[in-house]
């Protein structure tokens, strides 16, 4: 049995109750290495991984395994992922994305948000230009920076938001006016914009 388990951003208080006794429950406990690190008040025999392949050889139908993942798993997470590849999964329990965070630190409701990743992908910027609040998930190769900019240069304007380590002792959270340099750790980061469309 295979049970995807979402961690949330990071702080073990924002894990559910469910998540903590899937994880206390299983038979075996993966998680990639940061995450595995965070989770030993929970339990010390966590199986960390660097790769999705070294998850995927941890898998044994005979036991009950739970994959954790940071964020919720349905969002750019690892139940997709495995989905794509064929591989089934029994259960998936939500956690708090990255997305939720972020709006809850700005104080933004999020109902009307739209949700894009650039995180190991082509960034589309194109897409963004007609959303009036969107969020991005963001990576080193192509940072809130990276974005304000480009957003500049093809005639938008508003307010970006960067976060990176939403939840942990490092967070960090600046706005800036979109073609401004907006200066955050590029590792767990993502961008939350405020376009002002015409009317």
């Amino acid at each position: 049995m295979i049970t995807i388990v979402g961690a949330g951003p990071g702080d073990l208080k924002k894990m559910t109750y469910e998540a903590v006794e899937a994880i206390k429950g299983a038979d075996r406990v993966v998680a990639f290495s940061r995450l595995a690190e965070k989770l030993t008040p929970i339990r010390e025999d966590i199986v960390a991984v660097k790769r999705l392949s070294e998850a995927e050889e941890n898998m044994d139908p005979a036991l009950h395994v739970a994959v954790v993942v940071s964020g919720d798993p349905l969002f750019f997470g690892l139940a997709g992922t495995f989905r794509g590849r064929g591989i089934h999964v029994d259960k998936v329990i939500p956690g708090l994305s990255s997305m939720q965070c972020a709006a809850a630190s700005l104080n933004l409701p999020w109902q009307k948000m739209r949700a894009f990743s650039f995180h190991g992908r082509e960034p589309e910027v194109e897409l963004l230009l007609k959303e009036p609040l969107s969020c991005v998930l963001l990576d080193k190769h192509f940072t809130a920076s990276d974005l304000s900019k480009a957003l500049a240069a093809k005639g938008a304007r508003g307010v970006i938001h960067g976060a990176s380590y939403l939840s942990y002792e490092k967070e960090k959270i600046l706005s800036a006016s979109i073609g401004e340099e907006i200066s955050i750790d590029e590792d767990l980061a993502l961008a939350v914009i405020e376009i002002e469309l015409d009317e």
